[in-house]
C-alpha cells in the first residue's frame, strides 16, 4: 500500500469526522472564552473527574469486536451484544462510586454540582463508542463518522444557545448530557435491521481475559493524557490555574484526532496484513509514519514559535499565561503521530500486552515526576513532564516493534520533513508580528513548496491533490 493510497482511503473514509472535530474544536475555544480561566478550570475538573472514572467501564471489549470482527464477521453480534452490556453495567457503576468519592476528594460543592452532569453524559457517551467501535469492525466508518458529526453540530448548537443566553457553565454540562442520550438513541434505532446484540454471558469470561489487554491499554492511555490535570486538580491548586493549565492542552488534545483517525481507518487492515503480509504491514506503516510526521512535526512546529499571538487570538488576553503551556504541549501533536502508528504495530501483531506495559510505564513516570514538576516549575514543569514521558513512550514503542516485530525504518522517512519544518520554524519566528493565521499560513505555504521539492512521495501526494482541484 503506497502513501497515495493511505491518503486517499482514510480521508474519504473519515471526512465527516474531521468535520466533527472541527466544530468541537470552534466550540470548544467559544466555550473556553465565555467561561473564562476560573469556570472552565471548574469545567474541566468535573469532565476529567468523571472520565477517570468511566474509563474503567472499558475492559477492551468493544477494541476486540474490531479486531475479530474485521477477521470474523459472524461474530459480531455476540461481541456487540456483550460489549454493551458490560459496559452499560460497569458505567453505571463506576457514576455511582465517582459520586461517593467526589467530596472525598476534595471538591467544593460547586465542582461536585459539576461532576454529576459530567458523569451522565460521560457515561452515555461511552457506550455509544461501542456502536462506533461495531461500524468500524465492518469497515463503514463514514456511518459512524456522520453520528459523530450529528453529534458535534448538535453540541454546537445546544452551547451557542447556552453562551446567547449567558447561562451558567451547568447548563453547558446538561445540554451535552442531552445530545449524548438523544444522539444514543439514534444509533440504537440505525442497529435495527443490521445487526441483533446477541450477549452472551457464558462467553463473556472468555472474552475479558482476551480483550483485557486492550482494555489496560485505554486505560493507560486516557489516565496519561488526562493525569495533569487530575493532579492539579488534587494537588490543591485554584480552578482559574487548573483552566490556565487545561486550555491550550485540551486544544492539542483535540488535534489528536489526526494520527487516530487516519490509524482507526486503517486498523481492518492492518490486523488481517498482521496475521501473515509482515512485509505488507511494514511498508504500510512506514508510510502511516511518514505522512502522520508530515502533518504532526509542522503542527507542532507552528503552535510553539506563535503560541502567544495564537492564545491571544483564540481565548483572548485573559489566557495569555498558558502560552508557555502551550509553547510545550504543542510537541505533543508530533509525538503523538510517531507513537499512534509504532503502537499500532504491537496492537495488530497481537503484541497488546507490550504495548500496555509501555503505556503502563509512561503513567507511573508521570505520576512520580508531576508533582515535583508542579513545585519546581508550577504549570510549565507539569508540561514539561508531560512532554519527556511522551518522548519516552515513543522510545519504547520504537525499541520494541525494531526488537520483536520488524527494522522498521522512521528516521530516514523524517529527514526531509525535519528539515522542510526547520525552515518553516524560522520564517514564523520571523512573521510574529503578523496575524498568527497569515504567519502560520505563509510558512506553511513556505513548508509545503519545499518538502514537495525534496521528497517524491509527498511532491506525488501534492499532484494528485492539485488534480482533484483542477477537476
Amino acid at each position: 500500500m503506497n502513501i497515495l493510497s493511505i491518503a486517499k482511503n482514510a480521508f474519504a473514509l473519515t471526512a465527516a469526522n474531521v468535520l466533527a472535530k472541527v466544530v468541537t474544536g470552534v466550540v470548544a475555544i467559544f466555550l473556553t472564552r465565555y467561561l473564562g480561566p476560573d469556570e472552565y478550570g471548574g469545567y474541566s475538573i468535573a469532565l476529567t473527574y468523571a472520565g477517570t472514572f468511566i474509563v474503567f467501564a472499558e475492559l477492551g471489549l468493544s477494541q476486540l469486536m474490531v479486531q475479530e470482527g474485521s477477521r470474523r464477521p459472524a461474530a459480531l453480534p455476540e461481541y456487540l451484544g456483550n460489549a454493551l452490556l458490560v459496559k452499560t453495567v460497569l458505567a453505571a457503576a463506576a457514576y455511582a462510586f465517582m459520586l461517593v468519592c467526589a467530596r472525598p476528594a476534595g471538591y467544593g460543592v460547586p465542582v461536585q454540582n459539576l461532576i454529576v452532569f459530567a458523569g451522565l453524559g460521560t457515561a452515555v457517551n461511552a457506550v455509544c463508542q461501542s456502536v462506533y467501535n461495531y461500524y468500524q469492525a465492518v469497515e463503514r466508518m463514514a456511518v459512524a463518522a456522520f453520528y459523530q458529526l450529528l453529534t458535534a453540530i448538535l453540541l454546537a448548537g445546544f452551547s451557542a444557545a447556552v453562551i446567547l443566553a449567558s447561562l451558567s457553565v451547568r447548563a453547558v454540562l446538561i445540554s451535552q448530557l442531552a445530545v449524548y442520550l438523544a444522539v444514543g438513541i439514534l444509533l440504537i434505532m440505525a442497529l435495527r435491521g443490521r445487526i441483533r446484540p446477541r450477549p452472551r454471558p457464558r462467553a463473556l469470561p472468555a472474552m475479558i481475559r482476551q480483550a483485557l489487554p486492550f482494555g489496560v491499554h485505554r486505560m493507560f492511555y486516557y489516565l496519561y493524557l488526562q493525569m495533569s490535570v487530575l493532579l492539579l486538580s488534587f494537588s490543591g491548586a485554584t480552578t482559574y490555574e487548573v483552566g490556565i493549565y487545561a486550555a491550550p492542552y485540551r486544544l492539542i488534545q483535540l488535534l489528536l484526532f489526526i494520527p487516530s483517525t487516519l490509524t482507526s481507518a486503517l486498523y481492518p487492515v492492518l490486523y488481517q496484513q498482521g496475521l501473515g503480509d509482515r512485509s505488507g504491514h511494514r511498508q504500510t506503516t512506514e508510510k502511516i509514519c511518514k505522512l502522520l510526521v508530515g502533518i504532526g512535526l509542522p503542527g507542532s512546529v507552528l503552535l510553539s514559535v506563535l503560541a502567544a499571538p495564537f492564545i491571544r487570538w483564540l481565548l483572548g488576553e485573559q489566557f495569555i499565561a498558558s502560552a508557555p503551556v502551550l509553547t510545550l504541549v504543542a510537541w505533543l501533536l508530533a509525538l503523538e503521530c510517531l507513537s499512534f502508528s509504532l503502537g499500532d504495530v504491537l496492537t495488530t501483531t497481537n503484541r497488546q500486552t507490550q504495548r500496555m506495559a509501555v503505556q503502563g510505564a509512561g503513567l507511573l513516570a508521570l505520576l512520580i515526576f508531576m508533582p515535583l514538576g508542579y513545585r519546581l516549575a508550577g504549570l510549565t514543569g507539569i508540561a514539561a513532564v508531560v512532554l519527556a514521558v511522551a518522548v519516552l513512550i515513543f522510545l519504547g514503542y520504537y525499541v520494541l516493534v525494531r526488537r520483536n516485530v520488524y527494522p522498521i525504518s522512521i528516521w530516514r522517512q523524517m529527514l526531509p520533513v525535519g528539515a522542510a519544518a526547520l525552515i518553516m520554524a524560522g520564517a514564523a519566528w520571523c512573521l510574529r508580528g503578523w496575524h498568527p493565521l497569515a504567519a502560520a499560513a505563509a510558512a506553511a505555504c513556505l513548508y509545503l513548496a519545499l518538502l514537495g521539492l525534496i521528497d517524491s512521495d509527498f511532491r506525488r501526494l501534492g499532484a494528485l491533490v492539485f488534480r482533484r482541484r483542477r477537476g
